[in-house]
């Protein structure tokens, strides 16, 4: 039992990351331009340059925070619930919480997450701490389904 990050995460990303580069890329553009322009001339080659290797640098980031949505997904396992994140091995990791803590997975209902199938899962164990899944896609199911392996669980072994 698998699930991924839904389309709504892409967009919220990709909206913040076109403000940025709106803000980011045309000011330092253009605090550079200054700058070059003012020891190089009327050289607008040069700045043009700038702009489009500030611009592919901004893409090939923004590019790589999108992969990295990509690679997230929530499972259950034999040994619990897990939420796997990150794309580099010193980024990578895994947040979740065993079955024998396992207290139970919650979904946040909201009109937006109702349209679009898209919920926030709360992974809550039985001393209070809680994993906060966002986007999931189908959440509301897989977090019952999520219950249910987990209700399996403690009638198989007593709990």
């Amino acid at each position: 039992m698998v699930a991924r990050i839904s389309w709504l995460g892409y967009v919220q990303y990709t909206v913040i990351g076109i403000l940025l580069y709106l803000f980011l890329v045309s000011s330092v553009f253009w605090m550079i331009s200054a700058g070059i322009g003012s020891v190089l001339g009327e050289n607008k080659a040069v700045a043009y340059t700038v702009f489009w290797v500030l611009t592919v640098l901004y893409l090939a980031g923004f590019g790589y925070v999108l992969y990295q949505i990509r690679q997230c997904k929530a499972f259950v396992d034999q040994d619990g619930v897990w939420f796997y994140s990150g794309l580099f091995p010193w980024t990578r990791g895994i947040r979740g919480v065993r079955w024998e803590n396992f207290d139970q997975a919650q979904f946040r209902p909201g009109m937006f997450s109702w349209m679009f199938c898209t919920y926030t899962v709360y992974l809550k164990d039985r001393y209070g701490g809680t994993v906060v899944i966002q986007n999931l896609f189908n959440g509301k199911d897989w977090s019952g389904s999520v219950n249910d392996v987990a209700l399996g669980s403690s009638k198989n072994t007593g709990g």
